[in-house]
């Protein structure tokens, strides 16, 4: 048995879920270069473990952060059931 059917044998397949609009783009972007999809991976798989760290940033932006803390800080904020006309009116005409 030959080196490249030996090693054939050994490789795990890997799959993921992606946007097919992004995948589209992504593989034409690919192909241009000279590669195929599964090269890229396993460049990335590659240079992962050669260096222990992720090559692509995946920081959140400020207005992210923004919309994370905000929403982290709605989550804190007591919510009153209003059920009646009454309440409804009481809840706006109260200037507390």
């Amino acid at each position: 048995m030959s080196t490249a059917t030996k090693s054939k044998k050994m490789q795990s397949r890997v799959q993921a879920n992606v946007d097919p609009k992004i995948k589209e783009r992504a593989e034409n972007v690919i192909k241009e270069v000279g590669l195929t999809p599964t090269a890229v991976i396993n460049g990335l798989y590659h240079k992962i473990a050669a260096t222990g760290r992720i090559p692509v940033d995946f920081s959140l932006t400020a207005d992210q952060m923004a919309d994370l803390e905000l929403q982290e800080a709605i989550k804190n904020i007591p919510v009153k059931k209003l059920r009646t006309k009454k309440e409804i009116e009481d809840f706006f005409n109260n200037e507390d």
